[in-house]
């Protein structure tokens, strides 16, 4: 068994599983955003949408950001690098991977935590940001214990399902319109 700070262990993996609830939000609200502005303010499904993105970008940047964060994966304690796990699994080198992170970590400094007048650099696709997530998963595992079970995907799935479930609902009066 690996040694680890098991509180920032718990914190990250809480943060991850947010993470993936509020991208999923987004993605399936923007999907939907047609269907959902036929019951009222499309203001309020813009904002709603824009809430979803911009905590998402928080959150990752959170274990995934700057290492100062508290919650950093480097914070974890251990002696393994994951960024090498995310260069050798996603098929990155580093210069196209470090120019994907900083350009979500300025997006997050410059828009979304704080706001820089002028700030125009185009929104952050958050694909990449949620395989890194998910192989942090992986990585933990192979690096700590395999007692300590979790799944980010199963989660993420579960959460998915409910949403799906929930829009449905939702949606079901205008179908019989």
């Amino acid at each position: 068994m690996s040694n680890y700070n098991e509180k920032v262990f718990k914190e990250q993996i809480h943060i991850l599983r947010d993470f993936l609830y509020h991208y999923s939000s987004f993605r399936l609200i923007h999907e939907e955003f047609d269907n959902l502005i036929k019951f009222g303010s499309q203001e309020f499904w813009v904002f709603t949408i824009n809430a979803h993105y911009f905590q998402a970008i928080n959150l990752w940047c959170m274990v995934f950001g700057t290492d100062k964060n508290e919650t950093h994966w480097r914070k974890l304690g251990l002696n393994e690098d994951f960024k090498i796990k995310i260069l050798d699994s996603l098929n990155l080198n580093n210069e196209d991977y470090y120019s994907y992170w900083n350009s979500v970590v300025e997006w997050r400094n410059k828009y979304s935590a704080h706001r820089v007048p002028g700030f125009l650099e185009p929104t952050p696709d958050l694909k990449l940001a949620r395989k890194v997530a998910l192989l942090y998963e992986d990585w933990v595992s192979t690096n700590i214990d395999d007692v300590i079970s979790f799944s980010l995907e199963l989660y993420e799935e579960e959460f998915k399902e409910q949403l799906r479930n929930s829009f449905k609902d939702l949606l079901s009066p205008l179908s019989k319109e």
